[in-house]
């Protein structure tokens, strides 16, 4: 199954018209926390950035971390900064058995050249650092740091 891919302004429609729909946002931390779509987001990087290397690290946490929050019929709309990660990604959960996942197309690039409303909320339940904090306490599936 290919993911389906959203325009900025079908994501926004859908999650705000859809109560179920979750916008997973996978760009890095510190992306993140400088703006993102303001919906039902949460923040799951699907890779780390070395500080100071160039060099990128895939997060060995990201499956584990989404299995622990959506059960593999929740809508998911994955997006990033422009695009290829948000599609590593959705590939990655459709792959696990997810079988309602869509990008958005130009990511949040997209999102806010369309003009839609953005955030930096990042409080306990959107930020990464909370949601692995509450699959680790759980301590059902094995998540690396």
């Amino acid at each position: 199954m290919t993911p389906k891919i959203l325009s900025p302004q079908e994501a926004h429609s859908l999650l705000t018209n859809n109560a179920k729909a979750v916008y997973i946002d996978v760009r890095t931390v510190a992306e993140f926390a400088t703006g993102h779509p303001r919906a039902r987001v949460v923040n799951i990087p699907i890779i780390f950035r070395h500080p100071v290397k160039e060099e990128t690290y895939p997060n060995q946490s990201f499956l584990p971390v989404v299995e622990d929050l959506y059960t593999k019929e929740t809508l998911l709309v994955i997006g990033c900064g422009k695009e290829a990660r948000a599609t590593q990604a959705a590939e990655q959960l459709v792959a696990a058995g997810y079988s309602n996942v869509a990008t958005m197309q130009d990511g949040y690039s997209g999102w806010k050249e369309s003009k839609l409303p953005t955030t930096t909320d990042n409080r306990d339940g959107i930020s990464y650092v909370s949601l692995l904090m509450k699959v680790k306490r759980k301590g059902k599936k094995k998540v690396a740091h």
